[in-house]
Order: structure tokens, then sequence, then C-alpha cells
């Protein structure tokens, strides 16, 4: 048992290694996620007997009603009981940000943004850069940092003209999305997890976690200001799109743009009133959006005007890869969290560490490297929800430990550019150089988490 645990560790170091340096042998870290995840079952299935007697040997008892134990018993266990928990917690996440990623579309498709392009059309350097990032810390905390940056680098290239100052910018931009995007329990995937699993609650949750997170952007945005000087170059016009399809009134654009941010700060209550899993409240809001967007579409005669906006669609960066990484890494992180290697480091810890703020630290520094979803799976499943009422524990729902992962994991993923999907998307966009980014940026992203984290301890 000892060398298969040994075996599906090394599996996945290699693969989260591939992945970690995606920009090097340009190999798919989707691709790498689901072969890693894929062998990963399979070894522990060569062990699976000892492996489930280990960790649900009194399920496995139940399940068997006193047949014996053969190689096929072990099998169908591990499908029906062990295995769909892993994937049943990934497309309960994926579903979520399908249909929140899916609003925002639809409100970018119709125009709904287009203010904020004329909003934004100021011309001193650091206005702009205060109100960007502003804007871009608000976008987030609605909907997963992903979607934010794809849809805020839409906007700056249609404005500003100068590579340089759109590269500033763009780092900007970043730090913003991750920075909106942790402090809420719907801003990105990973505090999504830590809400389907039921680590946390979303108003004690945004609580805990919104000074630090506006500290550490505000830090950031005062550190890299000082490269701007002067007027922004922007273009002097902006070319809109132009079809057959009737511009919608701005009272239209109004409504459903507060149709679908009210629907979203909703989707808590739903699932707080409900039960019910967060997909479901937002599949519901999605519908409603839809349906809106159906009626201010229709014209007299009862056709659907169909509008095609040119701007950097979501799919381009999310899509099916998104979705076939993050089934991937469920699956290797589930492996190993049922060969019991996640107990056994968690353990380790506790016993000879215990201090939630060196798990933080050290999260945050393989999250420079590697992307944070991996590392808040693992942080997720090395200790377990202390469900002992009055407990003081730091592993309690609402704990600082969850809200401390979830920070670490956001600022760390900035440090390199290469720890989130959003900084690869930038990355690949404006053709930043690595060593560039490191040279003049690493030491302010740096700065900015250390901020975060003084005022964090300050209030915890």
């Amino acid at each position: 048992m000892l060398l298969m645990t040994l075996i599906i560790v090394a599996v996945l170091l290699v693969g989260f290694c591939l992945m970690a340096t995606e920009q090097i042998h340009h190999i798919n870290r989707a691709a790498i996620a689901m072969v890693c995840g894929v062998i990963a079952w399979v070894v522990y299935l060569i062990n699976g007997g000892d492996f489930v007697r280990l960790m649900h040997g009194g399920e496995y008892a139940e399940f068997l009603s006193g047949m014996d134990s053969t190689a096929d018993s072990v099998k169908y266990f591990v499908s029906d009981h062990v295995l769909g928990k892993y994937i049943g917690e990934a497309c309960s996440v994926i579903l979520f940000l399908i249909a929140t990623n899916t609003i925002v579309e639809v409100l970018h498709n119709n125009g709904v943004f287009d203010s904020l392009v004329d909003w934004l059309r100021m011309r001193n350097s650091r206005v702009f850069l205060w109100a960007i990032s502003f804007l871009t810390f608000l976008i987030s905390a609605n909907v997963d940092d992903m979607t934010t940056v794809v849809l805020m680098m839409s906007i700056i290239t249609q404005l500003v003209r100068n590579h340089y100052q759109r590269v500033v910018y763009a780092c900007a931009i970043m730090v913003a999305a991750c920075m909106g995007g942790c402090f809420t329990a719907i801003g990105d995937m990973t505090s999504v997890m830590l809400w389907v699993r039921g680590l946390i609650t979303p108003s004690a949750y945004a609580a805990g976690l919104f000074l630090p997170a506006f500290t550490s952007m505000c830090v950031f945005n005062l550190l890299i200001g000082m490269k701007l000087h002067g007027r922004v170059e922007m273009f002097s016009s902006i070319s809109r799109y132009k079809g057959d399809d009737s511009p919608w009134a701005s009272w239209q654009k109004i409504m459903l743009l507060i149709l679908g941010i009210a629907g979203l700060w909703f989707i808590p209550s739903f699932h707080y009133i409900t039960k019910l899993p967060p997909f479901l409240g937002s599949l519901s809001v999605l519908a409603l959006v839809w349906a809106v967007e159906g009626l201010f579409n229709l014209e007299r005669n009862g056709n659907v005007l169909l509008v095609q906006r040119h701007y950097f669609r979501n799919a381009e960066f999310i899509g099916m890869r998104i979705i076939l990484y993050f089934i991937g890494i469920s699956l290797g992180m589930g492996a190993l969290a049922e060969c019991g290697a996640l107990d056994f480091i968690g353990c380790w810890l506790e016993n000879n560490i215990n201090n939630v703020y060196v798990y933080g630290a050290a999260v945050g520094l393989f999250s420079s490297v590697m992307d944070n979803v991996p590392l808040m799976m693992a942080g997720m499943n090395l200790f377990p929800l202390d469900t002992a009422a009055g407990s003081a524990s730091e592993f309690v729902q609402n704990g600082i430990y969850w809200q401390l992962l979830s920070f670490c994991c956001a600022c760390g993923g900035c440090l390199l550019f290469v720890g989130t999907l959003a900084g690869q998307a930038i990355l690949e966009v404006e053709k930043i150089r690595f060593k560039w980014y490191v040279r003049n940026y690493l030491w302010r992203a740096a700065v900015a988490w250390a901020a975060g984290l003084f005022v964090f301890w300050l209030i915890h």
C-alpha cells in the first residue's frame, strides 16, 4: 500500500511540474491534468482493497452486506461511493461557473458594458489606473477572475494605444481581479469550492477578507503608479459593432445590468433558503437573464435579433479546456486524498508546525508557480472540518484557515503571473515577457501580499 501511495504522489508531482512549466513545453495543462488524474486512480485500484478498508471500512462492510470482498466489489464500491463524490463536487463548481460566465457574456453581447468604455476615456494615467482597478475589483467580486480579466482586457484594448501603458494596466487588472475574486464566495473558482464543500458561508467569508484584499490591491496600485506619468495615449475613436441589430435603449441596458448583478448576489440567499446546491441558483438566474434578453430583442414581427459583437470571447480562454482541466485536477487530488497521503501530511503539519500563517505562506509561494486550483484542493483536504460545538479551532466553518488559504492562493498566483489562468491569458494577449515581469513587478506583488497579510492578521 505504501508503494502505491508513493507512486500516486510521484505521478501527481510530475504532473504538477509539467503544468507549472506549460509556457516552456507548450503541452496543454488540461491534457496533463486528465492523464495524471486517470493514472492516479488506476494505480489506486491496484491496491484498492487496502485503501478502501483504511478510509471507508464501515461503509464498505455495509456495501458488502456479508458477502466476501473481491476485486470487482472493490471496483464497484470505488466507482459508486468514492469517485462519485469528487466528480460531483467538480461538476457543481463547473456548472456554477458556466452559468455565471454566461450571464456576463449575455450582458456584454448586448452592449450593456459599452458605457464603461465611454466612462473610462480619461487622460490622466494614474486616475485611469485607479478607475480600471476599482472597476475590475467590483466586477471580479461577482464573477470569476478569468471572466473579469477577459472583459476588462477587451475594454482597455479598445482604449489604450500605447503598449507599455497597456501592459501596466493589464498587471493592475490581474491583481485587482484576483483580489476582488478572493473575498466573495462567488468571485473565484477557489472560493466557490470552499462554499460548495460547506467550509465557509458567504457573509462571514466576505467580512473576513474584504479589507486584506482591498489593501493588497491598493498597495500594488501605489507601487506601479510610480511607473506612470503624464497622459494616457488613447485611440482617437472607438470602433463599435455596426450590424443589422437595433441598439437597445439605455433603460433596457440598465435594467439587464441590475438584473444580472442582483441575480448573482441572490445566489447565496437562494442556497441559504433552499439548501440546494449553488449551481441551481446560478442556472435559475441565467434562465431569467436569457428570458429578459429574448424579450428585449424581439421585433414587432416576432423575429429575434441576433447580436454578434467582436471581443475576446470567454470561450476562447475558458471553454472546454478549463472544464477538463478542473475535472483532471479533481480526479488527481481525490486519489491523493483517498490513499491517505493528505491525511498524513496534515497530521505531520499539525504536530510539527501548527501555525496557519505558515501554511498560508507556503501555499502562496507554491501558488506562484502552480495553478491555485490544485493547491486549494490539497489545502482543503489537509485538515478536516471541525464540527465540534463551541470550538475555537482555526478549522471550524468560517475559520481563519479557509480564508487564509483562499487569500494566499490569490496573492501567490500574482507573484509570477503563471500561477493563475487569468495571468496566463494576459501573457498571451499582451505578449508580456516572463523575465520582464519578474524583474519589474515581482517585488511589488510580494509587498502587496505582505501588506494584505498584515491586515488579515490585525483583524483576526
